[in-house]
This record gives C-alpha cells, structure tokens and sequence, in this order.
C-alpha cells in the first residue's frame, strides 16, 4: 500500500515537472529552433528534411549529430549575448546521406514600447522588479547593444536555399506558441548568405590561390639560394680580395637572408637628436596592435556585452577608443622625417621631386601587394567558423575586386565601402602628404617664408574642414567604436565621412612638417634646453595630450546633449593638440633635460624592431581578423584576456614582418636599385638623388633621400 501510495505520488510530481517544462519552453524570450523545413516549394529541400527528421525519430546518428549541433533555447541574451552558436563544426562533419549547411539565423522579436514607459531609458542599470519588455526594448542609444535580436545556429540539408529556410522559419515563428506572443511580441527571420556555410566551401583551391602559393614557394627558394651562395663565397674568399660581383650576381645576393638580416642593425647617428624616433615609432605601433585587438575581439561574439556597455561610459574608454591618436603619431614622424630629410638633400643636389615620388611608391609597394596578395587568396583558407565569412571572409573578398585601388593608392577614396584590408587607409593618406611635402619643400627650398606660409595655410585647412563636415553632417567630435562600427567598419558614417579620408587626417602630419623644419634648423647647433624650461614644455605637452585623450568623454557619454560647435571644435581641434604635445615632447627629448625617456627611446633593439613595422603594420591584423572569425562559441571580455592576446598578436606580427623584410622589403629595394640606377647614381654622384643599401631611419649624410625618410611610413 505504501508502494503504491509513494508511485502515485512520484506519478504527479512527474507530470507536474512536465508540464512545467513546457511553461518554461513558452516563456523562453525566443522559441526554440524547428528540426528541418517541414514545408517548402523546393522538392529536394523538401525531402532532404523529411528523411532527417525520420532519420531522427529512428535515432540515426548522423541525424542526431546535426539536430545536437543545432542551437535550442538562447541563454544570456539580457546580459547581451546574442549569439547561440550550437556546434559549427559537427553539423558541417555530419555524414549525413546530402551535404550538411549551418546557418546563423537573425531572429528578431518586435517588442512594442512598453507600458508604463522606462524612465531613463539611457541608464544601464534595471529595476529588478521591473518588466523583462524595458531590457528587450531596443531603445534610441547606439551603445546598448540590442537584445531583441539574437543569431541562433541551425543546422539543416544544404539543399534549402536561404529563402527557403527564411520563408519556412518565419511561418514558424507565427504560428508557434510562445507566452511573450501574448503581450503583442511578434518574431520575425532573416537569412544572410555569409552567414551559412558548408563543408565544400571552405576546401575550394582556384587558380589565385596556387599562384600565391607558387610565388611564396619561388621567394623562399630565392632565399634560400642566395644565402647559400653568400656562405659558400664568403667562406671561399675569406683569405682573399672580394671579387667584384656582376649584374646578375647582385640580383640574385639581393636575396640573401645573411645580409639583409645585418642590415636590421645597421645605423649611423650622424644627428642623435632624431635617435628617439626609433623608439617611439615601435611603442606606436604595438599600441595600435594592441588596440586593434580590442577591436576586433568585440566585434565578434561576446558573452558579457553589458560590461563593454558600462566600459563605454568611463574614463577607459578615452584610452581604448581613441587609439587613433597614436595612427597620428605616425603621421606626425612621418612629416618630421620627410621635411627634415628633403631640405638636407636639396642643400647638396638638385633633387628630382618625381623621382622622389616614384622612389616612395617603389619602397612601399612590392610588400604591400604580397600582403594584399594574400589576403586575397590564403587568407580566406587559413580558418572558418560561424562569422567567418563576416569578420574575415570581407577583406579577402573585397581584396580580389579592388586590389588595384591599393596599389594605386587612392583605395580609400574610390569603392571604398569595399576598401582591400580595413586598416590600409592609413596608406594613401600617407602617400598623398608625402606628395604635398615634397611640393612645399621645393617652395621651402627657393622660399622659406613662402613655403612656410604654404605651409600654415594648409595646417588651418586641415581643421577647418573636419569642422565643417561635423556640423554639415551633425555629427559627433569624433568615430565611436560602437558595435555598429566594429561589425561594418567600411560602411561607417563617420568612417567614410572624416576618419579615413586623407583631407580630414592631414592635421599631424603637416605639424610634423613643422616639427621637421625646426630639426632641420637646429641640426649642427648646441640647442640645449634647461631644467626650467623642459619641465615647463613637458607639463604643457602633457597637460595638452591628456586633454585630448579626456575630453573625448564628453561624446561617449549619453546623457551630454550634443552640441553641433563642441563636436566641430573638437573634431578640428584634438589632433593638433596631440601632435603639438607630441612635438613637444620629442622636442625636450632631443634637446633638454629628460635623458630617461631619450635613454629609453633610443634603446638599440628598438633599431632592428623598427625597422619591422611596416610589415607588421600591413599584416597583424590578419592574425586579429582570424583569431576573431574562428571564434565556434561567444567568449568573455576581460582586459587581461585582451592584453594576452595582444602580446601574442606582437610577436606573430614581428615575427612574420622579419620573414617579409628577408623575402619582399629588403631584396627588392636593393634590386630596383640595381635596376634604376647607374653607377654614379650609386655613388652619390647624380644630381637625382640616390639609394643607398642601408636601411638608415636617421642618417643624413650618406644615405638617400629614400632611405631617410623610408622608416617614416607605418
């Protein structure tokens, strides 16, 4: 009797956990995901899923295998996880009787305003005893990231077209039951087609991707023989007179990967006061890398958006977003260099200004086109995973339509909404001032104060006009890396608009000028500058930097109205005050009391790391880009994470730069050398200019109006 009583009771109690599971299913804030289409007009889709769904009632494992893969009931979504992945990699491995297709599907739920409405909607912060609807509502603010559409995995016959399945799910969503459906919620689906996969695409080989392969396999070759040479013939000849080598001979020791590796090292401090800049250019550029990092590691898919949110508002977020500051830094060295370089070379020679030019495109473009070279072929084979085709699989796509814009240099101007390599913008900004110093140095050269002039004239054009477009457009003082810019950064607004545009970014790199001439005018002096006085241009420079950096605070905060003057005056103003304060720095560096901070930065191994970051530069954020495509589930953002793999990020980056210094950058400078140049060109004595084999950041008496200022780009 008591058997029988405890039975019955267990009974109940089980029915009870049933019925409440099916409640919880019903209030799930998105309802679960259908097996397979279970109605279409495509007879095949039709019938691919029909056997799937039997295979699975009659527990086949292949069918088991892609239902497991497939995401069920969305987990996080209120802390603004909005990927449910399920398991990329078993649904595309499944051998099933067709081919398997995983699909992130967008399903969003049109919540209506809720009533009574939130009375600070811009708050993060939640009555607990409030309604789910005020966290589900996607209210007006950009920073929020919204929680009423998530990308759930789906795991079905590849046969089902993206219409098919868009068609079907939407069908679906209408007509399942859900408790939230109620309170007039209505679901709505979207298919994307680069965000479905399958097994075939991913193992394709075209004819661009061999020859890539090809080309590497020759370069290495290249290498490989040249060094052998090297050692054999040096070792021959140890005892004797070095024969001299001929044309061929020359080109082919172009390659040898003993002396290029010798020339990371080589330096001559003909004026020690520029010495800093290798230092300065290689902090640069690892905190860029670093981050770009951050960037691309939230432009994926996180666990724990809302605290990204909270980091927005606080005074972190001047340093994290507005690391563009340090791209102005580059632009700033980047006129120092070439003003300073170019007036020393017109005091002794009558300089070709188009020679000049073309020396520049030849020292950028041979490692510029492998990067792009790669990103256009191997790159989109080097991973995959639920957003590749989104976080990686862009670049590489848009790279093999409009590679030829890059190598033009005019990419971020013409299609650029499909720019080959996101952050390549930087490139023909570089390259157009560069034309605009040559220009204003000739004038310099013949009339200084007309030049100097020229000179002021376009520095308050380079602010006036990002002011202009701020209030034309009515927008912010600078770029926000909101989700809405890491996820599209090519299609941005404000991207398109004042960030990457070369008549909008001119602002530091004309101050560089500037700061150039003054080197230029001091080199062979005794310029010292006291205690008092460096103390007082440090505190000024800092003072003007820092308020650079935190007054952005002002435009990530959603409660400050905005103000169309304040973000115009901001926009015009901020990257003069950095690169002002930059100025000053590198100024008490070079000449006052701070022998510290000149110790630190003329440090010697910043010499051959330096002398890498242009190669890091064009290809660290493939490794970034891979890293975040490859992402199979939603990862947790914190700092420490971040700075990890940043570090590692530095060392893939300067690593693989060496390996494109030893096979592209160093063996074709000196083979276009060898090429363009006649003998007196090479010894200095054509009135054109020359180039020199040293790769010499500093060195103005014997080194080449290429070479000085070769260092001076990214």
């Amino acid at each position: 009797m008591a058997n029988a009583i405890f039975l019955s009771i267990s009974v109940l109690c089980s029915a009870g956990w049933a019925l409440g599971q099916e409640d919880v299913i019903r209030t799930s804030l998105f309802p679960p995901l259908p097996v397979a289409v279970a109605r279409s007009s495509n007879t095949v889709c039709k019938e691919h899923s029909d056997l799937y769904v039997d295979s699975l009632r009659n527990y086949t494992l292949w069918a088991y295998e892609m239902w497991d893969a497939t995401a069920k009931s969305p987990t996080g979504v209120l802390r603004g996880s909005v990927f449910q992945m399920g398991h990329f990699e078993q649904c595309l491995s499944a051998q099933a009787p067709f081919p398997a297709k995983y699909c992130l599907a967008t399903l969003t739920a049109n919540v209506p305003e809720p009533s009574p409405p939130r009375k600070d909607f811009l708050s993060l912060d939640f009555d607990p005893q409030g309604s789910v609807f005020h966290r589900l509502y996607k209210y007006d603010d950009v920073s929020q990231q919204a929680r009423n559409s998530i990308k759930m995995g789906w795991c079905i016959p590849s046969s089902c077209s993206i219409l098919d399945l868009e068609e079907y799910l939407n069908q679906y969503l209408n007509r399942v039951d859900n408790s939230l459906k109620r309170q007039n919620v209505t679901y709505t689906a979207q298919f994307h087609e680069e965000l479905c996969n399958t097994k075939a695409e991913s193992q394709y080989f075209d004819n661009a991707d061999i020859s890539f392969c090809l080309l590497t396999v020759i370069l290495i070759f290249m290498v490989f023989l040249a060094t052998a040479y090297d050692y054999i013939s040096s070792y021959q000849t140890k005892d004797e007179k070095p024969l001299k080598r001929s044309r061929p001979t020359k080109l082919l020791m172009a390659f040898s990967a003993r002396e290029n590796f010798h020339e990371l090292n080589k330096t001559e401090d003909s004026n020690p006061a520029l010495g800093i800049l290798y230092g300065m250019r290689t902090i640069c550029i690892l905190a860029i890398i670093m981050d770009h990092r951050f960037g691309t590691f939230i432009s994926a898919a996180i666990l724990n958006f809302d605290y990204l949110e909270s980091q927005y508002r606080s005074s972190v977020a001047c340093v994290l977003f507005h690391g563009d500051l340090f791209v102005d830094s580059f632009f700033l060295l980047s006129g120092l260099l070439v003003v300073y370089v170019l007036l020393n070379q017109f005091e002794k020679r009558r300089v070709n200004p188009g020679f000049i030019v073309l020396l520049r495109y030849i020292r950028l473009t041979p490692i510029y086109a492998f990067v792009i070279f790669y990103y256009a072929t191997i790159f989109n084979h080097s991973g995959e995973g639920p957003l590749w085709k989104v976080v990686a699989g862009g670049d590489s796509k848009d790279c093999r339509k409009n590679w030829w814009t890059n190598l033009l240099y005019i990419s971020n101007y013409v299609n650029a909404d499909h720019m080959c390599m996101t952050h390549s913008w930087y490139l023909p900004c570089d390259f157009h001032y560069f034309i605009i110093a040559v220009a204003v140095c000739l004038i310099i050269n013949k009339e200084r104060k007309v030049g100097l002039g020229t000179l002021l004239i376009l520095t308050i054009v380079s602010m006036v006009i990002p002011f202009a477009l701020t209030i034309i457009y009515q927008r912010p003082g600078l770029m926000h890396f909101y989700p809405e810019f890491l996820t599209g950064p090519k299609t941005y607004i404000d991207f398109k608009l004042t960030y990457s545009k070369s008549h909008t970014r001119a602002t530091p790199y004309f101050v560089g000028m500037f700061a150039g001439y003054i080197y230029y005018k001091l080199k062979g002096t005794n310029a010292h500058v006291c205690w008092r006085k460096s103390l007082m241009i440090i505190g000024a420079s800092l003072s003007v930097m820092l308020i650079s950096v935190f007054s952005a605070k002002v435009f990530y905060d959603p409660y400050h109205p905005y103000n169309s003057i304040e973000a115009a005056s901001y926009a015009g103003l901020h990257r003069l005050a950095w690169a002002v304060g930059s100025v000053g720095l590198l100024y008490v560096a070079s000449f006052g009391h701070a022998s510290f901070f000149r110790k630190v930065l003329s440090w010697h191994p910043w010499i051959p790391l330096s002398k890498l970051v242009y190669g890091a530069y064009l290809i660290h954020m493939s490794f970034q880009l891979r890293s975040a495509a490859k992402f199979m589930n939603p990862r947790h953002l914190t700092y420490f994470d971040v700075i990890s793999l940043s570090l590692s990020d530095m060392v893939l980056a300067f690593s693989s730069a060496l390996g494109l210094f030893l096979t592209i950058e160093a063996p074709f400078r000196k083979i276009f050398k060898e090429l363009l140049m006649t003998p007196k060109e090479k010894d200095g004595k054509s009135t054109t200019g020359r180039i020199h084999s040293g790769d010499n950041m500093i060195n103005n008496n014997n080194t080449s109006v290429n070479n000085n200022h070769e260092d001076s780009r990214l």
